[in-house]
């Protein structure tokens, strides 16, 4: 087979970058059907977000260009969070987001140079971010333009080979996403559940229970209100081993979790390891499986929460929490720990950095169920949760993937025609 030839491009020979209009303060609104998008709808590494109830409604007039159709390349021009600038988005729906003037629209001008989903993927890769920063003016908030990135240079293959490229990426992405979705939708249901019988008590057979006064108001007579201490086997700090000791830290083996890693989700990446050495010999803790991790400093990640499925440890600004069997589970006290966020945020103190003492957590009130119900519950959302977790798990490897093939696909060091994808994607559990 004839090798593809690639070559030295300079990206405004095949496309331009249109800025957006400024849409007038005045005409915001809090609810409506049109949408400004902005900076942070965009993914650092690329992709859309959206800003679920922080959006910036729009109802003043709109000039015809600036309404986005679904499929269309944005980039990110102002540097809103560190990283962001030149992340690329695909726009997911018709007529409701707007084109604002911090965003460039991609628009190609050859397509017989230049394909826009590989684009899309290009504006992606850490060569074309390098240059996009490099030339960024600003000093605390940085910016772009589109002159900027159009002189950006980069190798490009024939157009054919960057449809193949964009079809091997644009397919590990449709799997992250579509993973995401599910997983969103398997942790609602099981919050709702939870609602539905421990907040708003509507629990099977709640209509032989009366009501009695309580100190967090009205709960079902079988119920009492009790210190979350009482609901737990265990709640211990986690600590930190001396950073001037190589033996802690060198190649370590067991996930080691500071309070940013915790995403009220499973956890299935440490931005740390440590030693054994480190748990026999230091102020940290091996935390099993079940354990749940809490933040207990730092505005605003107090109350987050992450589940230890392997063997596990952390710094002292979290707690390891773990269910008292035959009062509670693991599925019931988790939601129980998340509905406590607001009042350990409105009882946490500092100057420096907002923090809750293990004291205050351990002495929270929670409404504690009949163990008949809460079996139930469990019962009833353990499936859906652990799928959540599993599935989790599996995005995680699949952006690992997409990670390690972008650099490679769009730079030509990894020969697309040559690319199993389905024994990749088969070896993520996909």
């Amino acid at each position: 087979m004839k090798a593809v030839t690639w070559g030295e491009f300079r990206l405004g020979a095949g496309l331009s970058i249109k800025h957006g209009f400024a849409f007038l303060g005045e005409y915001f609104v809090s609810s409506g059907t049109k949408i400004v998008l902005t900076p942070g709808n965009f993914v650092e590494a690329g992709g859309f977000k959206p800003k679920s109830g922080s959006e910036k409604y729009y109802e003043g007039p709109i000039p015809d260009p600036y309404l986005l159709s679904r499929g269309s390349v944005v980039v990110a021009m102002t540097e809103q969070s560190v990283g962001l600038l030149g992340s690329a988005a695909t726009v997911p729906v018709d007529d409701v987001y707007l084109h604002n003037q911090r965003i460039g629209l991609v628009r190609i001008t050859d397509g017989s140079v230049l394909d826009v989903r590989f684009v899309y993927h290009l504006m992606n890769s850490p060569e074309v971010r390098r240059q996009i920063q490099a030339t960024a003016t600003g000093a605390k908030i940085r910016h772009t333009a589109p002159e900027r990135i159009q002189n950006v240079v980069v190798q490009l293959p024939p157009v054919s080979t960057q449809r193949s490229i964009a079809q091997v990426l644009d397919s590990i992405a449709d799997l992250i996403e579509n993973n995401r979705r599910r997983v969103e939708l398997l942790e609602q249901m099981v919050q709702a559940i939870y609602r539905e019988w421990f907040v708003h008590f509507r629990y099977p057979g709640h209509e032989h229970d009366e009501l009695i006064d309580s100190p967090l108001g009205p709960i079902p007579s079988p119920w009492s209100v009790t210190p979350v201490r009482d609901l737990c086997s265990s709640i211990q700090s986690g600590g930190t081993p001396r950073r001037s000791e190589a033996a802690f830290w060198s190649d370590g083996t067991i996930p080691w979790y500071k309070t940013g890693d915790l995403t009220d989700s499973v956890l299935v990446e440490s931005s740390e390891r440590i030693s054994e050495v480190a748990i026999q010999k230091s102020t940290a803790r091996l935390f099993e499986p079940e354990t749940i991790l809490m933040a207990i400093y730092g505005s605003p990640t107090v109350g987050r929460l992450g589940l230890v499925v392997t063997p596990s440890s952390c710094n002292q600004a979290a707690l390891g929490i773990r269910a008292k069997p035959s009062v509670s589970t693991t599925e019931f006290l988790w939601h129980v720990l998340a509905g406590l966020r607001d009042h350990l945020n409105g009882i946490a103190q500092g100057a420096a950095q907002q923090n809750v003492s293990k004291a205050k957590v351990e002495a929270a009130p929670a409404i504690l169920p009949t163990w008949e119900l809460v079996s139930r519950f469990t019962s009833m959302v353990s499936g859906p949760w652990r799928l959540a977790h599993v599935l989790a798990r599996q995005t995680h490897t699949l952006v690992g993937i997409r990670d390690l093939l972008l650099p490679g696909l769009v730079t030509g060091r990894i020969d697309v025609s040559r690319l199993n994808l389905e024994s990749l994607l088969e070896g993520a559990g996909a």
